[in-house]
């Protein structure tokens, strides 16, 4: 039972109740704040337990027709129990709110490290590859696609573990998916080539995309508008950028093959990165307590640069895919 006490948190469009309590935690401070949503710090004072606790507006996401991913990804995410995914403890609903009380990542999400200038060295980056690929193989032996893999979905805990959030896209029984949805510049090619694709293999090429940003803070591409990239793609024209070397390089050129066929399975790629003799998968922490590069982008590479990773590319909920003209798509509410 909550507190009856609470006070609101204006966000850009609307006021959310958060209560004083929740359940046996007490609610600490706001830690991030979204446009139907605020996360906040709850605190077990018997326990010492921290959780995270994300309150929803419950009016706006239904309005908004986001109920049914909010449902889908309390529905599978409360099944999960991996060290590589962030685990769901409660979900309460009220009246206005509902609000889910999960595991407490405090060292944020990979968009902001690397936002903030946050360099990687290559074992740690082995390592983040490494987890968040055995994070990715533990949906995929249960017939689970994410299907909105990418930096900003990939969360950290006070020893840099990643672990994979929001399964609001995910869907069960993946091999064939019918419909496309993600964000953007992380959708593979055949989700725009084809009426069916195999959301598993999907994610394998979102994975590519995202440990290049990893590795150079830039798309493996040189396309910088997001309408020329989706045609680009649809019509088999993109041009690919893959200049990271090492088993990293090896990984991200697998993962990012056109051909969906030939693209690896992520048992395949684990199984190579296990094989590969120049490498130790270190078990050890990785430090945040470290100087950071200025949060700017890298230098030009190469002549022609790749879009920078600090473009922000839209998402889209899940739709039918026109087959023949120019893409055209609406902006979608994230929560």
């Amino acid at each position: 039972m909550q507190d009856e006490s609470s006070y609101d948190i204006n966000s850009s469009c609307c006021q959310i109740r958060i209560p004083k309590t929740v359940g046996k935690y007490d609610v600490i401070k706001t830690i991030g704040k979204g446009s139907f949503a605020v996360v906040v710090l709850g605190y077990d004072p018997k326990t010492n337990e921290k959780v995270a606790i994300k309150i929803l507006d419950r009016y706006e996401i239904t309005k908004l027709g986001s109920l049914l991913y909010l449902e889908n990804e309390l529905r599978l995410s409360s099944r999960f129990d991996h060290p590589n995914i962030i685990k769901v403890f409660d979900v309460i609903y009220e009246p206005d709110i509902i609000m889910i009380v999960m595991e407490y990542v405090p060292s944020g999400d990979l968009q902001t490290l690397l936002s903030k200038g946050m360099e990687f060295s290559s074992e740690e980056q082995i390592r983040i590859a490494y987890e968040v690929l055995q994070g990715l193989q533990y949906l995929h032996q249960r017939g689970i696609s994410h299907r909105d893999l990418k930096p900003e979905n990939i969360m950290f805990d006070e020893q840099l573990h990643p672990k994979l959030i929001d399964f609001g896209l995910s869907k069960e029984n993946s091999n064939v998916m019918h419909t496309y949805c993600g964000t953007i510049f992380y959708m593979a090619p055949e989700i725009f080539q084809t009426d069916t694709y195999d959301g598993m293999k999907a994610d394998v090429w979102a994975i590519g995309v995202t440990l290049n940003l990893l590795n150079t803070l830039h798309y493996p591409w040189y396309t910088t508008n997001e309408y020329q990239f989706m045609n680009e793609m649809k019509e088999g024209k993109l041009e690919m950028v893959i200049v990271s070397t090492g088993i990293i390089g090896t990984i991200i050129k697998k993962c990012l093959i056109k051909d969906p066929v030939q693209r690896p399975t992520i048992d395949e790629l684990l199984s190579l990165m296990e094989q590969n003799q120049q490498i130790v998968l270190s078990t050890s922490s990785i430090r945040l307590d470290r100087n950071t590069y200025p949060a700017v982008s890298l230098p030009k590479l190469i002549v022609k640069n790749p879009i920078s990773f600090y473009a922000k590319p839209r998402k889209l909920n899940e739709k039918a895919f026109p087959r023949k003209g120019n893409i055209k798509f609406r902006r979608s509410l994230n929560i």
